[in-house]
């Protein structure tokens, strides 16, 4: 067995490291598969190093999201590293490596490994309570190895220097700006109606007060206005933008209450185990990966998890065949958990570099050629859309089937760890649902114009992420509506992209725009509801905004992608201007009949093989566009 050093002295402190994670440890994975012997702890003893690299933009904890000091003072909290308790080097070798060779045993359900990070660094970094982690450890395995695991952790904190640790009940893995809006009414459920709609408020009070974006609080009414509230969309980093979305904790345990009784965590509870034959040739890369834990050996091991290992079949008596789809889903966390450990470990916000084995020195490698590869290595999507396809309950008159309607069946042994508020069947329908939500937020912040989240063109035009923040979070909606159509019309580089891809990074494109939920789902805020206005500003300020500089991009290049969608999404727009303000705007209708004329001569970039291969209206609904054909004459 080889096993990794990490110098502290080369580590950020625990307030820099990395955005996310702590699963409260070994969530029950599963098997009931051969027991492997304990790897030979003192096999290797050298502990594998860190490189000495720079952090790109390290992260910076705020004091809420800490354990609090002194150590102690906070009963959920458990023992960061302190210099006066350190270990000699020797002991710290010995508890390394004798920890991960229990956190490798095949356990009750797995090894602790095949739920969690390669060597227990999120359970290290999040402050887990000694108790905690023996409790939950003791599902797994004997006494002997629950207390190796929890040296194990122990001698990480001390190795990366963890005298500050993340406080288990308040750190959200990925959380942009560390932490949600609350609701300003406490103790309501996480996916409360009144909850999402008061946190939707506080979400909106800081576009208008304090970010102070022109397309929330005023009135585009020329080119000049267009531009800059086009700018101020365009430049707002998601991941430190802060919303009313609370993103899942790492791990949730209902042996601290019955609310934390639920799936809406990272660790996944069934666990993947690499297969029997493949047992020395997995490992052998996960040991690359500690020895020197950098993006392209992340992927080394991450892009084996199909082939080298499988879901273990241990389920406490369950048969794993009669739960494919909850293998299915947890293998997806698993790989999701394992992109976010190395951002962790690394102290970063940035995901890792997807193609950094496709470069060539410093030379540009661009994802569009690579979106195989890409999407194979992005899972966060696909964690939140298997439950989108396959939830775990549906609502009468709809029941679960294998045809039309399937759902994800989890077996009793997990199935028992979720709560039944205020039923069974409603508590998991909430649960797929805020599950989604947060899923598909989280990698919308990432890439706002969802180019490589899946190979759906529903997917890529935020179909479903729109539906689910409607009808509570409408200003979330809004603005995603908004700043998704910023980021596809600035995307350059993508125009020559393939398939349903082309044509985006232009204002006069139907790639810009995508109209479904708009058309058939739109559920505004109650007319007396305070979000109500600035919500209407909104939307009015959206078609404002693009009427205006897609008259400026057919004036300026004479060119257009999808000349009749983007005439149709032009008149569309123009609707919400009467609609939303209550009366006709002279110069937004000077402005289309301008556009009308532009498009009648500009050139088509979109090609008749890239229509036939993409059949279909781009802007959705299909088909129901007619009131949209005819000119609009003024």
């Amino acid at each position: 067995m080889s096993v990794v050093s990490l110098h502290p002295s080369r580590l950020p402190s625990v307030a820099r490291l990395a955005t996310l994670t702590a699963l409260v440890l070994l969530s029950a994975c599963d098997s009931k598969s051969p027991v492997s012997p304990d790897p030979d702890p003192d096999d290797n003893p050298e502990l594998p190093s860190v490189p000495n690299t720079p952090v790109p933009e390290a992260v910076e904890y705020p004091e809420t999201l800490l354990c609090p000091e002194p150590a102690g003072s906070d009963a959920r909290c458990g023992r960061p590293y302190a210099a006066a308790t350190a270990m000699s080097t020797e002991e710290l070798q010995s508890r390394y490596n004798a920890g991960l060779a229990a956190w490798r045993y095949e356990g009750t359900r797995g090894s602790c490994a095949s739920c969690h990070s390669p060597d227990a660094i999120e359970l290290a970094r999040v402050g887990y309570t000694d108790a905690d982690v023996l409790r939950r450890a003791s599902t797994h395995v004997d006494e002997a190895r629950a207390n190796a695991i929890l040296g194990l952790i122990h001698a990480q904190r001390q190795r990366y220097d963890m005298k500050r640790l993340l406080h288990p009940a308040r750190f959200r893995p990925l959380q942009p700006a560390y932490e949600p809006f609350a609701a300003s009414t406490p103790n309501l459920p996480v996916h409360d109606s009144q909850a999402q709609n008061e946190r939707d408020a506080a979400f909106m009070d800081h576009l208008v007060n304090d970010r102070k974006l022109l397309w929330a609080t005023g009135r585009i009414d020329s080119l000049a206005k267009a531009h800059q509230a086009y700018d101020e969309l365009h430049a707002i980093d998601l991941r430190h933008l802060r919303m009313g979305l609370p993103f899942d904790h790492l791990s949730e345990d209902g042996f601290h209450g019955e609310e934390h009784r639920s799936v809406f965590e990272w660790f996944p509870d069934m666990a993947t185990r690499p297969k029997t034959s493949a047992n020395a040739e997995w490992y052998q890369l996960v040991d690359a990966y500690l020895a020197d834990p950098s993006d392209k050996n992340l992927w080394g091991y991450y892009d084996a998890i199909p082939t080298l290992t499988e879901c273990n079949p241990d389920l406490a008596g369950a048969n794993l065949a009669d739960y494919p789809r909850a293998c299915q889903w947890m293998r997806l966390k698993y790989k999701s958990l394992q992109v976010f450990q190395h951002m962790l470990r690394k102290g970063t916000h940035l995901h890792p570099d997807f193609l950094v084995d496709e470069r060539n020195g410093s030379e540009p490698v661009a994802i569009s050629a690579h979106l195989e590869k890409v999407i194979a290595r992005n899972p966060i999507w696909e964690t939140g859309d298997f439950l989108r396809i396959h939830p775990l309950a549906r609502r009468l008159p709809v029941t679960c089937d294998n045809g039309a309607h399937p759902c994800t069946v989890l077996p009793p042994v997990v199935d028992q760890s979720v709560h039944s508020n205020p039923d069974y069947n409603e508590a998991r329908i909430k649960q797929s649902e805020v599950f989604q939500q947060t899923w598909f937020v989280m990698s919308f912040l990432r890439d706002p114009a969802l180019l490589y989240e899946g190979d759906s063109f529903a997917t890529f035009i935020g179909d479903y992420l729109e539906s689910v923040l409607l009808p509570n979070y409408d200003v979330h909606h809004a603005f995603i509506v908004a700043k998704m159509a910023v980021e596809k019309s600035a995307a350059a580089g993508w125009m020559e992209a393939p398939g349903f891809r082309a044509g985006t990074g232009k204002l006069a494109s139907v790639r810009t725009f995508s109209f479904k939920q708009l058309r058939d789902n739109f559920s505004p805020p109650p007319a007396n509801n305070r979000r109500r206005p600035v919500h209407d500003r909104m939307f009015a300020n959206f078609a404002r905004m693009f009427i205006y500089l897609v008259e400026e991009d057919l004036r300026s290049t004479g060119e257009v992608f999808d000349r009749d969608e983007v005439l149709a999404a032009i008149r569309f727009m123009r609707t919400w201007v009467q609609r939303l303000e209550g009366a006709e705007d002279p110069q937004i209708n000077a402005l289309v009949l301008s556009i009308e004329s532009l498009a009648k001569s500009a050139r088509e970039l979109r090609t008749a093989a890239n229509r036939s291969q993409n059949p279909g209206t781009g802007l959705q609904p299909t088909g129901r566009w007619a009131e949209f054909s005819t000119p609009y004459g003024g």
